[in-house]
């Protein structure tokens, strides 16, 4: 336990020393003593001490004195070997790009909330929107959970750090963007005419609601035309090297049903595809690399690389080289504040609550978790349904005049 030990005095003035020893993980015994001014100091220290050790949680001083930039690393060996690897690259950029450049060399123990606090300050003051900030905030806040569960501190200094919000901040949320029916019609018209077969992508992306990941992992083998269905099994991603083939969004695979037109469409294209008899190839082609030009020559020959049906589609060229151009061309917006890809997922749900698909069905072709989510996002897609119910209370008829006697 902890004991009191009265001192000289000494050039410090603090003749209270307060020792304490306690046992780590392997056995090994540690010794520590710190000195205070007072006799009520020495006590409140040795109560804490030994609450501390009551409750199993002394601080590993040893532990704590090695650099956040250490705890760091451990943390993210743990986290990459059980999480997407998307996920764990996004840790990884926040780590190195802005925290360990601030936190990294230090000790661990020595960092307070005021730090932490002051460092959520310059990060909003550097222009990072309030989720974002969120973002790096939770990273910071997970590695120091890391080194309190293993008691190298005895708090974790990143729990009650103020955060930013949109609200707090002025900032208005960004709002899906929908297309319409002839806005869809319209985009996949001039796509199909100049980078054939994207225009049938775009309109499959309005009418399935499938994430880009989940677009460009689908092979020949995840689409029944004649029975209008979508297997959703896999997404890809292009990485540097090659690409990353993992699990849907929400790690279960999933059948989304296509409008009958949709599938007569898909099933021509597929009979199409010089891949069409290899259930393992991917469904949309990609381009070949290096076809692209710039200059004259590229304004004249805008989409110069070949098609691949060997390499999946990636959402990032396609959406620079091919989908930027082809909503300029037809009057939609471009650029920040423009039609995003994503925002044809959006547009499938517009389009399947204008047509009274309800929010649990759609939910559940979309890949939410719940119906709850689907609301959340779409609260006001589904905000007519209150008007559509109350249209069916019909008045009632005229109630008989009550007679007053008097």
């Amino acid at each position: 336990m902890a004991r009191i030990v009265k001192m000289p005095v000494g050039q410090y003035g603090k003749p209270y020393e307060v020792r304490w020893s306690w046992y780590d993980a392997d056995g090994s015994r540690h010794f520590k003593k710190e000195r205070y001014r007072t006799e009520r100091e020495a006590k409140a220290k040795k109560r804490e001490v030994e609450q501390s050790v009551a409750d199993a949680n002394m601080p590993d001083y040893a532990a704590g004195r090695a650099s956040f930039g250490e705890w760091a690393e451990r943390w993210y060996r743990a986290v990459a070997a059980t999480s997407k690897p998307s996920t764990a690259r996004g840790y990884r950029s926040i780590l190195d790009g802005s925290v360990l450049p601030v936190f990294g060399s230090r000790r661990i123990r020595t960092i307070t909330t005021a730090d932490v606090q002051d460092w959520v300050t310059v990060l909003l003051e550097s222009g990072k929107t309030p989720p974002t900030i969120k973002h790096h905030a939770s990273v910071v806040r997970r590695v120091f959970g890391e080194a309190a569960r293993s008691r190298a501190i005895a708090y974790n200094p990143g729990l009650d750090v103020r955060l930013p919000t949109d609200r707090t901040v002025g900032r208005a949320k960004p709002e899906p963007r929908f297309l319409d029916a002839e806005e869809v019609g319209r985009l996949a018209a001039y796509l199909d005419e100049r980078a054939w077969p994207y225009g049938l992508l775009v309109t499959f992306a309005a009418y399935t609601g499938l994430r880009a990941g989940e677009i460009a992992g689908l092979n020949i083998g995840d689409v029944n035309p004649l029975l209008g269905v979508v297997h959703v099994r896999r997404t890809r991603r292009k990485i540097k090297g090659g690409w990353e083939v993992h699990t849907p969004k929400s790690g279960k695979t999933r059948r989304v049903p296509m409008p009958k037109w949709l599938g007569e469409d898909l099933a021509a294209y597929m009979a199409q595809h010089p891949h069409r008899s290899d259930p393992d190839a991917p469904l949309w082609p990609g381009r070949t690399a290096g076809g692209y030009t710039h200059g004259a020559r590229g304004a004249e020959h805008a989409h110069n690389g070949e098609l691949d049906f060997a390499r999946p589609w990636e959402a990032g060229t396609f959406y620079r080289r091919i989908y930027q151009p082809a909503l300029a061309a037809v009057g939609l917006p471009t650029g920040k504040g423009g039609v995003r890809l994503h925002d044809l997922r959006h547009t499938y749900a517009s389009l399947s609550a204008s047509a009274g698909i309800p929010a649990y069905r759609l939910a559940e072709y979309m890949g939410h978790a719940s119906e709850i989510i689907t609301r959340a996002i779409y609260t006001h897609l589904f905000a007519t349904d209150a008007h559509s119910d109350m249209e069916r209370l019909a008045r009632p008829e005229p109630a008989p005049a009550r007679r007053v006697v008097g």
